[in-house]
């Protein structure tokens, strides 16, 4: 069945490519290029444009066919296991099976035994030879049940193929997503624990399960394995390196279809997974892991610079403002993550440290640079960012060797409002050194608010960034003496706490600068070069060594 699988999903490539060469060269020229007018070229557009859409859904079809044919053999070959494994025990204890399932004990020799000691003998042989005839039957009966559920799909198939070959596709995008609904229950009946369970419950579940079948459930089901905390990092990071090309074709098929806003959405998720698959190519240490990756909202993705099961020391940086899955993301904040591993490590040898960046969530984006009646202006984002970040930050120690990782949360802009309202939530966040830089506030007024500490918390404000300088009131207002952001008690304000460390002041640009969005001084903190000592800083954070940031007064 999986060699089956593996047959329609070539199939499925086979219908990429050439759906793909068919917008290319056929439907999208006669579209855009305008050469063609009139009725005829109006039709044939039409005409082009269905076909091509029905190549697309033949695409999701082949894909789904070979869906369920792995997934059918995954859970077979999960019943036989528990099947084997049931026999195992039974014979190992001197139990026989016989061909229906049910078990005999072993003949004892009871001459010598009493009356009393026999009858519990008995009882205790009873019991256990129900035991194992319950596990035999348990394991057909979810044979059966796989059988008849998945025969049920395949019919779905069938049936919707006999009416396409007559030209009705009317129906079949509900049946796929039918097959898609039943699917997901096979990762439910292997137990996999819900979408509110802990990481802690995940990591139980998959260490529970056999090497093979978790290679399987990666190669068969990488975007739920690769993003699901709880999961090991190489498990995650070999699912994603699996989904990422499976991603990119499903991004690039839809960019043939897509005009408008939506086409440049999905040219910018088209470029940033491209640009992450470079990074993941280059080789270089310290060794990449996606821990991340999907097309939801502005698109997700998170990429690890260093193993954080293995590493004492992890980070996990959000980013803010106008940050979204593109080529951008790809080059510039992953690099900011890449540079604070190799500081930390550079700075202190004599212990490991990985660093994240983390787009778990739909950042503020801004055409121009607004601060009024916008989304940054508001607190939503953040808010709804907030849970999964903790729940990354959980899985990052559920699945460290050691147990006891020492973690840092980083918020750079809006990014340290969603860092700010992670410790909030009830159990506040799992981190043990909070890092704000170019914050417009964290939704707190003290650093003591935010539950790791004001020891524990390190602020960087550049002079001249105009985001750190921004008022929530009016020119001149200010509230007991103390600076208010947007969000709060400015992080940078001597009102705040916590510890401040130096940054350069950066260029300044001005109103003007903040109006267009040229705010160079916002972008410093993570630049070895232009940032003055504030990366060497940060590392110093990360690594555990708080004690040897080069301080700074604050406003």
């Amino acid at each position: 069945m999986t060699d089956a699988g593996d047959a329609w999903a070539a199939l499925a490539e086979k219908i990429t490519t050439r759906a793909g060469e068919f917008g290319t060269y056929l439907h999208r020229p006669l579209v855009e290029e305008q050469a063609w007018g009139g009725i005829t070229a109006e039709s044939a557009a039409e005409r082009l444009g269905r076909i091509r859409s029905y190549m697309n859904v033949a695409k999701t079809e082949l894909d789904s066919v070979c869906t369920v044919l792995r997934a059918c053999g995954e859970e077979l070959m999960n019943q036989q296991d528990l099947l084997k494994t049931a026999l195992a025990d039974a014979s190992g204890a001197g139990y026989k099976v016989a061909d229906d399932g049910s078990v005999t004990a072993p003949t004892v020799d009871t001459a010598h035994m009493a009356p009393g000691d026999v009858g519990m003998m008995h009882r205790d042989q009873a019991a256990r030879a129900q035991e194992y005839a319950d596990r035999i039957a348990d394991a057909w009966r979810g044979a059966q049940a796989a059988d008849k559920a998945y025969a049920a799909r395949i019919k779905l198939f069938t049936d919707a193929a006999e009416r396409c070959a007559k030209g009705d596709w009317s129906r079949l995008l509900m049946e796929l997503a039918t097959v898609s609904a039943l699917d997901n229950e096979l990762l439910t009946r292997l137990g996999m624990p819900d979408a509110k369970a802990s990481a802690d419950a995940v990591q139980s579940w998959w260490s529970s399960l056999s090497p093979a079948l978790r290679a399987e459930l990666i190669q068969n089901h990488p975007e739920v394995i690769g993003n699901r905390d709880g999961i090991p990092a190489v498990d995650r990071d070999r699912a994603n390196r699996t989904y990422l090309p499976i991603l990119l074709d499903s991004l690039e098929a839809q960019y043939v279809a897509a005009s408008g806003d939506e086409a440049a959405a999905l040219k910018d998720k088209i470029e940033g997974v491209k640009g992450i698959q470079q990074q993941l190519d280059q080789g270089r240490k310290p060794h990449p892991y996606l821990l991340g990756l999907g097309a939801g909202g502005n698109g997700r993705a998170i990429v690890s610079f260093g193993n954080p099961d293995t590493s004492k020391n992890v980070s996990a940086y959000v980013p803010g403002l106008n940050t979204k899955l593109s080529e951008h993301f790809a080059s510039a904040d992953l690099k900011r993550a890449r540079d604070v591993a190799e500081a930390a490590n550079t700075l202190h040898p004599d212990t490991t440290t990985a660093s994240v960046v983390w787009l778990g969530y739909d950042a503020p984006q801004l055409d121009g640079f607004s601060w009024s009646a916008t989304d940054v202006a508001r607190e939503g984002n953040a808010k709804a960012g907030a849970p999964a970040y903790n729940s990354f930050l959980n899985g990052i120690r559920a699945t460290h060797e050691s147990g006891s990782p020492h973690v840092t949360a980083i918020g750079h802009s809006y990014g340290s409002l969603t860092v700010g309202q992670a410790t909030q939530l009830p159990g506040g966040i799992p981190a043990d050194d909070v890092v704000l830089v170019g914050s417009p506030g964290v939704g707190v007024d003290r650093a003591a608010h935010l539950g790791v500490g004001a020891d524990h918390v390190y602020v960087g404000a550049a002079e001249n960034d105009q985001v750190t300088n921004l008022t929530a009131s009016p020119p001149g207002r200010e509230y007991g003496g103390e600076k208010r952001n947007w969000f709060g008690t400015d992080p940078a304000d001597s009102h705040f706490g916590g510890h401040h460390f130096s940054v350069a002041a950066g260029e300044d640009t001005g109103i003007v600068g903040l109006v267009t969005g040229d705010t160079p001084a916002h972008s410093i903190y993570f630049d070895k070069d232009a940032g003055g000592d504030s990366l060497s800083n940060i590392a110093n954070v990360v690594a555990g060594h708080g004690d040897e940031i080069t301080t700074t007064a604050p406003r």
